[in-house]
């Protein structure tokens, strides 16, 4: 059996990415006069086929999949502790459901660690962000009432574009990573010059459709992550070259702080925000005082935010007289879902996976060194305001589990080269002596 990826397979991977993002279904399924969100039974059944040729194709190269799957102890026990809060959780039938979706999630990020570089993740990544790309734009312009925000929220955001997004801020966020996969492919190492050229392409009309989108985030994410991209290159300095940049850096930032916060009201105002971060703050004290009844364990993984049938929602909704879908905050979720155990497994993951993505960086001089902290970073800016951790069949999570476990994987395989070349240039060295 070849070692490289087939084009079959390499398809595969693309439309469960493409469908990982949530786009297209759940917009044609919805309708103006239903309450909430419409129910969508096609995608589960999907990816429940999904999970069933990933577990055929892990199978084919065991051996693989577990030298790789065991590099992180700390997003297993994540998992693990969504699969545990099964015995305590407040919606079994949710919970028992979305929690082996998330090991299926999690196992097809591992694959893709498993069978593909950074490099050709990215690639993959590129053209599934290339098919929303190309699908909003025929829904905007030709089908408007489906691409463009029209009843939804009252009609407060009517006219804006949404693409085959839910929503102009979903689309919004997934366009900000769509942008950075592109720019990191744009300064790779194509095969063909083509490719480079769809890369700055694809890069264009995602900052497009963002703009289209008017999502403020999405677009404060975005120049915050290009600002950052040149300090994590300064990294690769030696330390005489990254002190004063560091140093500079602390002071453009301070400077730029007290500049925010002295003028915070004023800011707040014209980025149509307030200083509850529109009534975010609001909902997270309420959560807060929901999770000291259960602060270890949580009330189990998705069962937080359901109905008015389960007792933790109605709660909520009764306390902020709105059905509130999210906690706005990915660590919130995650805290009142499972508790200080998941956020304390989950916060191990994420610093062990930061802590390798520096050691990457340090080993290797490629753009695709850069992409763990580039990606770590978008999950924490976007987890502040909005819910993208730890989620089923989620595009999020599939690349956040395929980071880890390709870091890791990739820092270990360069050091063993490095060490084993310096054994090689002693061996030499002893041979001329002698």
């Amino acid at each position: 059996m070849s070692n490289q990826p087939t084009l079959l397979e390499k398809v595969f991977v693309i439309v469960t990415l493409f469908l990982s993002t949530a786009a297209l279904i759940p917009v044609l399924l919805e309708t103006e006069g239903a309450s909430g969100i419409t129910p969508d039974p096609y995608t589960p059944l999907l990816f429940m086929g999904v999970y069933g040729v990933t577990v055929m194709l892990i199978l084919s190269r065991w051996q693989n999949f577990m030298q790789v799957a065991s590099k992180s102890i700390w997003l297993w026990l994540v998992v693990a502790v969504a699969l545990a809060s099964m015995a305590w959780t407040i919606d079994p039938d949710t919970t028992n459901r979305r929690a082996i979706l998330i090991l299926g999630t999690s196992g097809f990020g591992v694959y893709m660690a498993a069978r593909y570089t950074i490099r050709e993740q990215l690639q993959l990544m590129a053209w599934a962000f290339g098919l929303v790309i190309g699908l909003s734009f025929v829904f905007a312009i030709a089908l408007p009432n489906y691409g463009v925000m029209s009843f939804q929220e009252g009609g407060v955001h009517a006219g804006t574009w949404r693409g085959v997004m839910t929503h102009k801020n979903i689309l919004g966020r997934l366009m900000v990573l769509s942008a950075i996969t592109f720019l990191f492919v744009g300064l790779g190492k194509p095969a063909k010059n083509i490719y480079r050229w769809l890369a700055w392409t694809g890069l264009a009309l995602s900052v497009v459709l963002i703009l289209l989108s008017s999502s403020k985030t999405a677009l404060i994410a975005l120049v915050s992550l290009l600002l950052i991209l040149p300090l994590y290159r300064s990294w690769r300095l030696n330390y005489n070259q990254v002190i004063p940049i560091v140093i500079l850096v602390i002071l453009v930032v301070g400077g730029s702080a007290m500049v925010i916060f002295d003028n915070l009201p004023a800011i707040a105002g014209a980025l149509g925000r307030d200083l509850t971060f529109t009534g975010r703050t609001d909902i997270w004290s309420a959560m807060l005082d929901k999770i000291s009844e259960r602060p270890w364990t949580g009330f189990g993984f998705n069962a937080f935010w359901r109905d008015w049938d389960n007792e933790a929602t109605a709660y909520m909704w009764r306390y902020l007289a709105w059905e509130c879908p999210y906690g706005h905050n990915g660590f919130m979720d995650l805290l009142a879902e499972l508790g200080i155990m998941g956020v304390f497994a989950f916060g191990m993951s994420y610093l062990t996976a930061i802590w390798e993505g520096i050691r990457l960086l340090r080993l290797t001089r490629s753009i695709e060194g850069i992409w763990a902290l580039m990606y770590l970073t978008f999950l924490l800016i976007y987890n502040v305001s909005e819910s993208t951790l730890l989620a089923t069949n989620s595009i999020f999570w599939i690349i956040y589990s395929s980071t880890v476990f390709t870091t890791i994987c990739d820092r270990q395989f360069l050091e063993k080269s490095y060490l084993q070349s310096a054994y090689s240039h002693e061996e030499d060295q002893d041979w001329l002596l002698n």
